[in-house]
């Protein structure tokens, strides 16, 4: 799949997120799965795993991203994209923001419950406005990326879940077009000023000594979870 491509693009590592979906919905689990990507290189991939360990927290991207914590050896993901097949929760948000994610790509709107549709955590300053020790400025946002195939990858993997999610407005409509150019889908950027590079560097160097173990954890080898 992608293990031989180093530099994968947008499309391919949200299509390889669709295929890890589709695991998941085998596994008996719902059908969400996360990517996370450093220079469209993966650095962790995991599917849900609330079911298999019995534990509400295990969702994808929050696994996702304890697993490329690990990888790369530091709390700190700014340089890092994740991809998710459903727009993440307000649970996961919080955890892409204060991981500091950089950008985040979905493919699949959740009115209901998505965290940036519904409360915008991804998208709200007052954070890193408030505590720009602790939190960045919001990641890049690209939504609903290459939805119609997310939303038909659903329906094809869970049917019975898909019906009950659009028939409740858990999942939106996908809107014919939507998202297709990964350059126009990209938003904006964040390019770092002076004062906002020295931040970033205070935020590593010198306030994740406190309460985050100095930013670095301990080195395995592990990139994914089955």
């Amino acid at each position: 799949m992608l293990k031989a491509s180093p530099k994968a693009s947008d499309e391919d590592l949200m299509r390889y997120c669709f295929a890890l979906a589709e695991k998941a919905a085998a596994q008996g689990e719902y059908p969400y799965a996360a990517v996370v990507a450093r220079n469209g290189t993966i650095v962790a991939e995991t599917t849900n795993r609330v079911a298999r360990d019995r534990d509400v927290t295990r969702h994808a991207e929050l696994v996702a991203i304890s697993l490329a914590q690990d990888a790369l050896r530091i709390t700190d993901l700014s340089d890092c994209t994740i991809y998710a097949n459903m727009e993440p929760c307000a649970l996961c948000c919080y955890a892409i923001r204060e991981s500091r994610i950089g950008r985040v790509v979905f493919s699949v709107r959740s009115p209901a419950m998505g965290g940036t549709s519904r409360w915008d955590i991804l998208g709200d300053r007052h954070l890193s406005d408030k505590m720009p020790e602790v939190f960045a400025p919001p990641p890049a946002l690209v939504q609903e990326f290459l939805c119609e195939e997310g939303d038909a990858m659903l329906r094809r993997s869970a049917p019975v879940t898909w019906a009950f999610m659009r028939a409740r407005g858990l999942v939106a409509q996908p809107q014919q077009g939507a998202a297709r150019d990964p350059l126009q889908a990209r938003g904006p950027t964040r390019r770092l000023g002076v004062a906002q590079w020295l931040m970033r560097a205070l935020r590593q160097n010198v306030f994740d000594r406190f309460g985050r173990g100095g930013g670095r954890r301990p080195p395995t080898d592990v990139r994914s979870s089955p």
